[in-house]
Formats: structure tokens, sequence, C-alpha cells
């Protein structure tokens, strides 16, 4: 049940937390795929304002790219070639190490999101119960909901499937493609489970006098931060 209270102090403060929480949420999925690319040699790896570009790429990447310019047919018509035991074994683990980088970003965001939902689970007896909530609560509040970016990303993908727009390079679909899942699994699944954290956040932590303004922050301030990062500031501060 959501009584209606509309705090507009609160408001305010919750509408920039979550304007703040979206660009953080944002470049810290980034850090998620950056840190891995830089662990697998992609020294020259950049972030931008959501993307990570691999640059720099590693000797078994540049090896392996060596050996299909010069066995190309062979490679495309699955036939025999010099090289072919080497290339094989390169493209094994480059596609590994591809697969993890490109999870490095949702897991970190995932990780982030589970471990503020440990720490409300961990404060529950001076959450549950009470009138309103504290800065410090609010901040885990904040960490837990890392988990939205997967509905976030689960309904655009959906939005531009029913507008003709559909394109699966988000990193669930990339995964899923990878893993030869239905392209859609990953992303439902990760969409339901964040559905369930922010179900237990709204009506298992937030105080019903405080709930309305939360919802209304929300909705507000994370389209707001979606706007203000992914359309007007972010291609301009970190192309």
């Amino acid at each position: 049940m959501i009584p209606i209270y509309f705090n507009g102090r609160l408001f305010t403060f919750l509408f920039i937390g979550f304007i703040i929480a979206t660009v953080a949420g944002t470049l810290s999925h980034e850090c998620g795929h950056w840190l891995m690319s830089r662990y697998y040699g992609f020294k020259k790896s950049r972030i931008t304002y959501a993307n990570t570009s691999y640059c720099g790429f590693n000797e078994k990447f540049l090896r392996e790219v060596s050996i299909y310019k010069q066995y190309p047919n062979e490679i495309h018509q699955h036939l025999n070639f010099p090289l072919k035991d080497e290339y094989d074994t390169l493209r094994k683990e480059t596609s590994k190490e591809w697969m993890i980088i490109q999870v490095a970003g949702p897991l970190q965001t995932m990780f982030t999101g589970t471990i503020g939902l440990l720490l409300l689970f961990l404060y529950r007896k001076k959450i549950v119960g009470a009138e309103r909530l504290f800065f410090s609560q609010w901040l885990l509040v904040f960490l837990s909901l890392f988990w939205l970016r997967e509905i976030f990303n689960l309904v655009t993908a959906v939005v531009l499937l029913l507008t003709g727009r559909i394109r699966m390079h988000g990193d669930e679909f990339v995964l899923a493609k990878h893993l030869d899942w239905n392209p859609w699994s990953i992303s439902v699944v990760a969409g339901i489970a964040s559905l369930c954290v922010l179900w237990l956040v709204v009506f298992k932590v937030i105080p019903a006098k405080q709930r309305f303004t939360f919802i209304i922050a929300g909705l507000t301030g994370g389209l707001s931060g979606a706007y203000l990062w992914l359309i007007l500031l972010g291609p301009r501060l970190m192309p």
C-alpha cells in the first residue's frame, strides 16, 4: 500500500540523489568492463560517458587476427591450414576473455546492488518500522538500487523492439549470444531479479510516509539523470 504523503524537502534530496546515482551507476558499470579489459592486456582501453572502448589489443588477439588475415578463406570454409591448431586455441582463449570482459560490467552493477541489500538486511532492526530513514540509510537504499539498471535495460529493449528499432548490443544480449542462449534469456531473468529488489526496497525498507515521495523522486530523478548524462552532458564531458 502506498499512502499519499509528499515531502518536498525529502523529494529534493532524493531527486538529486537519483540523478547522482544514475551517473555513478553508469560509470561504475563501465569501470567493471575497463578493469577487466586492462587485466587481459588491453592497455589503451578508455571509458566514455556510457561505453568502454577496448584499445591496444593484447598479444593473443593480435596473433589471432594475424593468422586470420593469412587464411581467411580456409577459416570461413572450415578447412585445414598450417596454423589451424594455434588459431583454434587462440580463438577459444580470446573468446573466453571477451565474455569475461563483457560480463564484468553487469556483475559489478549487481555486486554493488547486492552489497547494498545485504547491508540493509544487516541493519534491518533499525530500519523496519521506522517512521523515516536517515542519510546513511538512504545511501544503502541507493546502493541496493544499482540493480535497477537491469530493469531499465530490459524496458528500453522492449520499447525499441515495439518501435522497430531493436538493437541487441547490450551486455546481456551479447553474453546470451556468446552462450548460444535465447537472446532475451539473461535480460529477462536479470530484469525479474531487479523488480524483486525494487519491491523489497519500496515495500519492506522505505517507511510508509516516505514511500510516495520516494517513488515520485525515483521516476523523475532517474529519468532526469538518464537524460542529463546520456544525452545532454555525458557526450560533452566524456566523449
